[in-house]
């Protein structure tokens, strides 16, 4: 029976691994955001004197990492008679390919489509933004314009008072460039980095103040001699461009050449991020700390490179908003400043609250993430995003088509790649899995089967030890039972006979027992323990034979015997030397006569204690 029993075992077991194997082919189970149908209406010219736009809000961050992040806040009025479902927006074609990043939002912030046709106007490079629904008649819509540029930004050293200080200067258009006509409120807002100074700044027909130390105002109001921006800034002419630089030694340029993210997701509750990253210091000046920013939501934070853990690492909440945290990174602490034409590798690890991402349906799970998890100031050459999603039967939807995806062991991996990353890109991903049951319970069942059988394996051996131990104690200690009854009796009766000699040895010397009486009881004890000691020869023999616990007692008997017969003849001695008057007085000699009798009583306690030990193997 117990072996039908393992069969059963192994052969359920078989069966779980058999069945979890079988795995649904994920490979049309995508959907790419990105290859959604264009709208059939493009953007054009035709119409364009018939939309105004109403306001324009410019507001720009000029950062010394290197990198130029636009927004334009755009109100649109359609005065045609008919709708329209797109409008035009032109880039400088000398700054197109500095152009990292385009994106559009709507009024709820819902994602625009925007086409890069590469439609040439007036020298300018013009991006069609579609709406989400025809703008119809006489009606208004706001949306917002999201650009990131590269190398607009230069660098130079420049004697400043007694220091040298190293200047930023940014030179790039003041206000969008539209093929439509814009009058109303009309501003451009240029924000400098925190802990900069204001060096100069470009003035414009009235326009440019400074406000504070870290923005500098352009409005339309402020001119006397513009009151409205015609078609690509044509009434602008060359004062289209602004110039601002700013002093800044504690930022430079700096690029991420590598980012390797891999996010490991499990059905048992846990989300981790460990990302690789090599950042180069491409400026002019040494870089002490730089910050990177996180979800504001983060759990067990650790930053470390091959040399180990980075002891300044900070993390502190953001001042732009309460979603993100800052992490700053001071590399001086237990590591070097980054020199310019440097690099530095090292790797962040942290985790997300599984609850706020996923939503479940039986065994269908749903997680909604931005997989650009941790977002950086400076510009991503290449980044690839790894997602892990562990106990994976199979992927029923990804709302972004991988670049490449496969199976290892009971995980499914989907592979992301993205160059030129903006700090303002973000992408979030809807995926829907299924739950492989048997995968997820498998491995805590293997654990735990690893687990009873090495418990089982051990019980089992210290048993059989135990049980060895007792059974060779049985065999040595119990079987020679008549043997050690006897060698006690006999012990114990030679201990009488000598009990019996030392009181009527102390009976005579006080005068209460006749002298020949006490010879006669002398003789016959002396010859009866005589006789007792042939008689246990044989079973101390046998006790010594039995095992080590019985010799050694049989040992410490006969060591204690010989010690009590030493005393005895220290006693004689003694008494002997002070009835010859060597002794130099009756307290010296009572003295150590003390001595010795309490030494032979001890002696005596213990030749019974051990008597008793091996009385105790008869129970």
């Amino acid at each position: 029976m117990r072996k039908k029993k393992i069969i059963l075992l192994i052969s359920f077991l078989l069966f779980i691994v058999a069945f979890s194997s079988f795995q649904n082919d994920p490979s049309s189970n995508y959907q790419n955001q990105m290859e959604n149908d264009h709208p059939q209406l493009s953007g054009g010219l035709e119409g364009t004197e018939n939309i105004l736009i109403k306001e324009i809000v410019r507001n720009t961050n000029i950062s010394s990492f290197g990198l130029v992040n636009i927004n334009d806040r755009i109100t649109i009025l359609n005065q045609n008679d008919n709708p329209i479902n797109s409008i035009l927006f032109g880039i400088p074609l000398k700054d197109s390919n500095d152009l990292i990043y385009f994106g559009a939002t709507g009024q709820t912030r819902n994602t625009l489509l925007t086409e890069r046709s590469n439609e040439v106007l007036h020298s300018y490079e013009m991006i069609t933004i579609y709406f989400d629904s025809p703008l119809l008649p006489s009606q208004e819509i706001i949306i917002n314009v999201w650009q990131t540029y590269q190398n607009l930004i230069t660098y130079k050293f420049e004697m400043i008072g007694e220091g040298i200080v190293q200047l930023v200067n940014f030179t790039g258009l003041l206000f969008p460039i539209l093929p439509y006509k814009s009058e109303g409120n009309i501003k451009s807002n240029y924000l400098l980095p925190e802990g900069t100074n204001l060096n100069f700044h470009k003035e414009i027909e009235g326009m440019g103040i400074p406000i504070g130390g870290r923005n500098v105002l352009y409005d339309l109001e402020q001119s006397s001699t513009i009151n409205f921006l015609a078609p690509f800034l044509e009434n602008l002419d060359e004062n289209n461009e602004t110039t601002i630089t700013l002093e800044d030694n504690l930022a430079t340029k700096l690029e991420v050449e590598e980012i390797n993210r891999e996010i490991y997701i499990s059905p048992w509750g846990v989300v981790k991020i460990k990302e690789e990253i090599k950042i180069e210091n491409l400026g002019i000046i040494v870089i002490p700390a730089f910050t990177i920013n996180l979800p504001v939501d983060i759990k067990n934070i650790n930053v470390y490179d091959d040399l180990g853990e980075l002891l300044g690492a900070t993390i502190t909440d953001s001042i732009e908003g309460p979603s993100r945290k800052v992490l700053a990174i001071a590399l001086y602490q237990n590591r070097v400043s980054l020199e310019p034409n440097s690099k530095f590798k090292f790797f962040i690890e942290y985790n997300l609250p599984y609850e706020k991402l996923v939503s479940y349906n039986w065994l269908q799970q749903s997680i909604l993430i931005n997989i650009f998890t941790t977002s950086y100031d400076f510009l991503i050459h290449q980044q690839t995003t790894s997602v892990f999603i562990e106990g994976c039967g199979s992927i029923d939807y990804a709302s972004s088509l991988p670049k490449a995806t496969f199976k290892t062991g009971d995980t499914s991996v989907l592979v992301y790649n993205s160059e030129n990353v903006s700090p303002l890109e973000s992408k979030t991903i809807l995926f829907t899995f299924t739950v492989d049951i048997f995968d997820l319970i498998l491995r805590p069942l293997i654990f735990m089967l690893i687990i009873a059988f090495l418990s089982s394996v051990f019980v089992l051996i210290i048993k059989t030890r135990e049980r060895e131990e007792q059974l060779s104690v049985f065999k040595k200690e119990f079987i020679p039972t008549n043997e050690i009854r006897e060698f006690c009796s006999l012990y114990e009766e030679k201990n009488a006979l000598i009990l019996e000699i030392r009181k009527a040895e102390n009976e005579a010397k006080r005068k209460k027992l006749a002298k020949k009486t006490y010879k006669n009881l002398l003789a016959k004890n002396t010859t009866k323990i005589d006789q007792i000691k042939g008689e246990i020869t044989p079973f101390k023999k046998i006790l010594m034979e039995t095992n080590e616990t019985f010799n050694n007692i049989i040992k410490k008997l006969d060591v204690l015997d010989a010690e009590r017969f030493s005393v005895n003849d220290s006693l004689t001695l003694l008494e002997t030397r002070y009835k010859r008057g060597r002794l130099p007085s009756k307290a010296a000699y009572q003295k150590l006569s003390d001595d010795f009798f309490n030494r032979r009583r001890k002696l005596d306690r213990t030749i019974d204690k051990y008597i008793q030990q091996l009385r105790s193997y008869l129970l």
